[in-house]
């Protein structure tokens, strides 16, 4: 049950979000639920734990289903923090798995260990502590992959593009006799990645595995939307639910453990007073909502440029990919991360 300073907040929260934006509380209706597979590195940042949350939120308002929920790092505690918050919002049979990948990035770096921190306090809403012992990428990849509709599936991934890679370039197996590019091509609608630096430069998920991102950015066979550094390095949530007092809360307890405190605010610090910077949220959101929901967008695509993990954009009117631009305010855009991050699971009024 929620104390009452806690639906205080949710309802402050809701009905600003509302109000900013008239339908982003509500249920799009009418459309059929957009299938979603989120790849995530979980490794030290923690936009992706509030990613999560609201792309739970989301199917439980019945606009989206999540068909897997899959690790990009190894040797962590990546995915017991993905089935954690799966099994928080009444989900944990949600498929999950981890790369396998030789070149993938690994280990347990500065800020994860508010994942392992995770282990210790939610025993028994997990199986595997080490990412490692998680099922193959690639192979939960295909055989969910497989099993959809063709031009159903939108991929979204928050952290390295290893697992891009690696399913681009599998090869036929139990689950599909395509090769994976043409899996790919079949069942993909379309790839939101949060990776890139605008106009030119490094970001952290491209460069953490450059070469994987040079194959996956260019040959990956359906469009990419890319929401790169600059879109959500100012746009900020996560404050409300870091100071909810929501108990027994994953999602709240990661921003509490990782969201800089007030009283250490200062105009250059990442954090600000409304919360962290939301890179991988506002990429939840497009790939749920769409890019037309909360964002303009410029047509063109992203490149690698060398082997260091640098990229560059690439502006061409008639390509199918493109990058998001803003359309409505950082303020509106993190009412609506708020509200959709301060939802209780369905499951618990059931």
């Amino acid at each position: 049950m929620k104390s009452g300073p806690v639906v205080s907040l949710l309802a402050a929260i809701a009905a600003c979000a509302a109000g900013l934006c008239g339908c982003a509380t509500a249920q799009l209706g009418g459309g059929e639920k957009v299938k979603v597979v989120l790849d995530t590195d979980m490794i030290s940042d923690f936009d992706d734990m509030g990613a999560l949350a609201m792309l739970h939120a989301l199917a439980d308002a019945g606009e989206c289903e999540i068909l897997a929920t899959i690790s990009c790092t190894k040797d962590n505690g990546s995915v017991a923090a993905v089935e954690i918050c799966n099994a928080y919002y009444g989900r944990p049979d949600i498929p999950v798995g981890c790369t396998k990948a030789p070149g993938a990035v690994s280990g347990k770096p500065w800020g994860h260990d508010k994942f392992l921190k995770l282990q210790k306090k939610y025993p028994g809403t997990f199986r595997y502590a080490d990412s490692d012992d998680a099922p193959d990428a690639v192979d939960v990849y295909r055989r969910v992959l497989a099993a959809q509709p063709d031009g159903s599936v939108v991929v979204c991934s928050l952290g390295f593009l290893t697992n891009m890679r690696t399913l681009l370039e599998s090869k036929p197996d139990a689950h599909s006799p395509l090769s994976g590019r043409d899996l790919v091509k079949a069942k993909v609608k379309k790839w939101v990645a949060m990776a890139c630096f605008y106009p030119y430069g490094r970001e952290y998920n491209s460069a953490g595995d450059a070469e994987s991102s040079r194959i996956a950015l260019r040959d990956w066979p359906t469009p990419i939307v890319i929401t790169d550094f600059q879109y959500g390095r100012h746009l900020y949530a996560g404050r409300a639910v870091a100071e909810s007092g929501m108990e027994d809360n994953p999602v709240a307890d990661v921003f509490r453990w990782g969201l800089e405190p007030r009283e250490k605010i200062t105009p250059t610090s990442w954090d600000q007073l409304a919360g962290h910077p939301s890179w991988d949220e506002s990429a939840v959101l497009i790939a749920v909502r769409g890019e037309d929901s909360i964002c303009a967008v410029e047509r063109g695509y992203y490149e690698m440029t060398d082997d260091k993990g640098n990229d560059t954009w690439r502006y061409r009117l008639d390509s199918p990919h493109c990058r998001v631009l803003p359309k409505l305010s950082r303020e509106e855009v993190g009412a609506i991360m708020d509200e959709l991050m301060l939802r209780p699971p369905l499951s618990a009024a059931q």
